[in-house]
């Protein structure tokens, strides 16, 4: 609106001045008549006036529509900064809510499958069997073996359970422990016979029970290996171990 009112008094400005010009064109008196007619210099001298108003007024207008594009310029970079600030915010938030998201999954049960076991993976589960595997590659056997058997009793159900219990039967193994390499390795092998380690934990029963002086029974662990899993590279190394036996 303001804007409008201001091109409205410049257009009127410049009629001003038209009619000026024609007033000194058109009325081309000698010099002397002009200044003895007072009533043409009053009006000369109002219409002069009234162009130097009309010329300030233009100088004022030309001042506010400075200051108006000035003004909208502002506008405009504060709208662009609210915009940025907008999309930061939304960004955050989106931010927060997955982080959000991601941790009450944390808490929450979550079917998984694990090297082909699915099952029910409760809150804390992964990380006590992450934490015992750590120890065992840190060669931490005293902390993998507590952590392995602590986890293989309070998640029996769990989808880890195998694994838990394929490595806690390296670790008797490691350490020495025959026998009950041979336990822990057993009982994973006849829960879960199909088991992608499977292979490989009949090869440290083998191994174990050749060690501990059962030859016989580890013979025969070996031929049942091969039997069993022929392709797997375990049965490879089992056809080794025979042919050192005999």
């Amino acid at each position: 609106m303001q804007i409008k009112r201001l091109t409205s008094l410049h257009h009127q400005t410049a009629a001003l001045a038209a009619v000026v010009f024609v007033a000194l064109t058109t009325y081309s008196f000698p010099a002397a008549a002009i200044f003895e007619d007072n009533e043409a210099r009053k009006a000369i001298l109002d219409l002069r006036s009234q162009v130097a108003v009309g010329q300030q007024a233009q100088i004022d207008l030309q001042n506010q529509l400075e200051q108006a594009v000035q003004e909208n310029a502002r506008l405009r970079g504060r709208t662009e900064l609210l915009e940025k600030q907008v999309e930061e915010l939304l960004a955050q938030q989106k931010s927060f809510y997955q982080d959000l998201n991601g941790r009450v999954k944390k808490f929450e049960p979550q079917v998984l499958e694990i090297e082909g076991v699915q099952g029910t993976v409760q809150a804390g589960e992964k990380e006590a069997y992450e934490s015992a595997l750590k120890a065992f590659q840190d060669s931490n056997m005293k902390k993998a073996e507590a952590g392995f058997q602590s986890f293989a009793k309070k998640y029996p159900d769990s989808p880890y359970w195998p694994l838990a219990q394929f490595w806690l039967g390296n670790v008797n193994y490691a350490q020495k422990d025959y026998k009950t390499a041979i336990a822990s390795l057993q009982a994973m092998v006849k829960r879960y016979p199909l088991h992608v380690r499977t292979p490989d934990a009949l090869l440290t029963i083998a191994n174990s029970q050749v060690e501990s002086g059962q030859k016989p029974a580890g013979k025969k662990t070996l031929e049942s290996l091969i039997a069993k899993h022929p392709e797997s590279e375990a049965a490879g190394l089992a056809k080794q171990a025979l042919k050192r036996l005999k």
